[in-house]
C-alpha cells in the first residue's frame, strides 16, 4: 500500500497534494497525518472530491487511509 507522508507539509499544500495522490495512487492508499485534526479534515476533503472516504486506522492515531467504500467493503 502507498503511503503519503504529510509531516511538515503546511495546511495550504495538503489539498494539493492529496488530489494528486488521488489521481496516481492505486487505492487504498495510507496518509500520515500526525494527530492533527484539521489535517485528517482536509485530507477528506481533498479525498471527498474523488468520491472517495477517509478512515482512522485502529493502530496509529497519526495515519489515515483513504479508500473507495464500494469496494473496500466488499474486499474487507
Amino acid at each position: 500500500m502507498e503511503i503519503v507522508d504529510l509531516h511538515g507539509v503546511r495546511h495550504e499544500d495538503v489539498t494539493t497534494i492529496i488530489i494528486d495522490a488521488c489521481s496516481r495512487c492505486e487505492i487504498p492508499f495510507v496518509v500520515i497525518t500526525g494527530k492533527s485534526s484539521r489535517m485528517k479534515r482536509i485530507v477528506s476533503f481533498a479525498a471527498a472530491k474523488f468520491k472517495l472516504s477517509v478512515r482512522d486506522t485502529i493502530d496509529n492515531p497519526g495515519r489515515v487511509i483513504v479508500v473507495d467504500d464500494e469496494n473496500f467493503f466488499e474486499e474487507n
